[in-house]
């Protein structure tokens, strides 16, 4: 749920613009308490970009924009002032003790108040500053004894496949630990109350299955993109007791059907690497593999794998059309051109590389950022290249880099000729991640990556030819990157 205000850098607009973010923040699920210190954040910046982003005198305008998410709420503020950045203006409690000057207290502040901040300095198209409040849930741990979370359902002569319905959060919610304890990737799914809301939302819909006694041992949702008609099949737990009975299989398939009556064109999985098992399911269903992507999720223990596994976890993307594609013009870096040739035929589209010539380029880009920083990753999509993109974002990337995120994602649209021309990227630190069917506005996207830290390769697990091609590129480039670092 996203909603957003433009307003005039006017002290007059101050007072509104707080009160817009406060009962935001109300409505998002914070206690009255919590809603005014996201508040406060949010009147800090405010007034200083009123007083100070602008020359006196001129008439210009600022935009906030709220998005509420059931395990959090960001507030973006965005305005095309004069430059400046807030580290260079730290605040100091002795000098304000001893000398009296609170210079930087402000944003000191909304790092106290918030429990993730990022300012952004965009050049000519502005700065940016991102508040982030979490909402508080219960842990299902919290709600349930250890015995009845960890209690294993007897083994079934028949399972009860039923659509999820918001009554069954907490179920879901008790599958997972009594399956991963602490080990499941996505954290949502231990708050019984953040899964209702996704569901009551439209956001995933899924399948649970249960015993004939009425115990869940099996869930499967899709998540649906915010951008585009498409979904990830990005939730799956069988309990242990219940695996080789053909309960995955089931979920799978009437997912799929679920999708194509939602009018979904695709599907996709992130496919975890610290093992192929998710891989080899999605294979048995046509998914083809599109994309290897690093770090997407914090390193952890995964039930079953080494406990010393050591290094952020990647994943497979794994697509899956919907809708018929036999043809498609794509333009790309001759370099890639024959992976991407072969990973649009492994999805059955015959793809030929386009001629489009290229015209001057606008002074400024034109991009999206989102940032996830429950999984310390951004992602940067480029919606129109300018002459000022590499620039831009390595200097997105190094601030990003600077606030905490560990991966960033670069997305070119492939259906663009300027995306023929991009310069070889492994100077500025990104390699080749793969091909993104309809990711952002039902088009294809060609996706690049920068991360930090250095990675094992020999740690990902993949299982399709075409994702073990997809590997070696991967870790070539990543070698290359680290030679330049070197």
């Amino acid at each position: 749920m996203k909603s957003e205000i433009v307003l005039p850098n006017k002290v007059l607009a101050i007072e509104p613009a707080v009160e817009f973010v406060r009962s935001w923040g109300l409505k998002a699920g914070l206690s009255p308490e919590k809603a005014d210190e996201l508040a406060l954040c949010a009147d800090e910046v405010i007034t200083d970009v009123v007083r100070f982003a602008f020359p006196p005198g001129e008439e210009h305008y600022f935009v906030i924009s709220v998005e509420v998410k059931p395990s959090e709420i960001e507030v973006v503020l965005r305005e095309l002032g004069e430059p400046f950045d807030p580290d260079a203006h730290p605040y100091s409690r002795e000098r304000a003790l001893k000398e009296g000057k609170f210079e930087g207290a402000g944003i000191e502040v909304v790092k106290h108040l918030s429990d993730h901040f990022l300012f952004l300095n965009k050049g000519r198209a502005g700065k940016e500053f991102r508040i982030v409040k979490r909402v508080p849930a219960k842990h299902i741990t919290e709600l349930l004894s250890e015995e009845r979370l960890t209690e294993e359902p007897a083994v079934s002569k028949s399972y009860v496949l039923k659509p999820v319905t918001p009554e069954d959060a907490e179920d879901i919610s008790r599958l997972i630990y009594r399956t991963y304890r602490y080990t499941y990737p996505k954290e949502d799914l231990y708050y019984p109350e953040r899964v209702r809301a996704y569901i009551e939302r439209g956001e995933k819909f899924g399948v649970i299955v249960r015993t004939e006694e009425g115990e869940p041992v099996g869930y499967f949702a899709v998540i649906v993109k915010s951008d585009s008609p498409i979904g990830e099949v990005g939730e799956a737990v069988v309990s242990p007791a219940h695996r080789g009975r053909g309960i995955m299989k089931r979920m799978m398939a009437s997912l799929i059907e679920m999708a194509k009556e939602r009018g979904l064109l695709g599907l996709y999985g992130e496919a975890v690497t610290v093992h192929t098992i998710s891989q080899r399911v999605n294979a048995k269903f046509g998914f083809s593999s599109t994309a290897l992507l690093l770090g997407t999720f914090p390193s952890a223990r995964i039930v079953g794998i080494e406990s010393n596994y050591g290094q952020r976890i990647s994943v497979v993307i794994d697509f899956l059309h919907l809708i018929e594609r036999k043809e498609e013009v794509f333009y790309a870096p001759v370099r890639y051109r024959k992976i991407l040739k072969d990973i649009y035929r492994g999805l059955g589209i015959e793809a030929k590389a386009g001629r489009g010539r290229v015209g001057e380029l606008p002074a400024v880009s034109r991009l999206k950022l989102n940032v996830n920083s429950t999984t310390g990753t951004a992602e940067i999509v480029v919606k129109k290249a300018g002459k000022d993109l590499l620039e831009r974002v390595v200097k997105k990337r190094n601030r990003l880099f600077d606030k905490g995120i560990e991966v960033v994602y670069l997305d070119f649209p492939l259906s663009s000729p300027e995306t023929k021309e991009i310069p070889d990227l492994k100077p500025y630190g990104f390699v080749f991640a793969g091909l993104l069917p309809l990711f952002h506005k039902a088009q294809d996207y060609l996706r690049f990556q920068s991360v930090k830290g250095s990675y094992d390769m020999s740690k990902i697990k993949v299982y399709s030819d075409l994702s073990k091609r997809i590997k070696r590129i991967v870790g070539r480039e990543l070698r290359e990157v680290g030679k330049r670092k070197g």
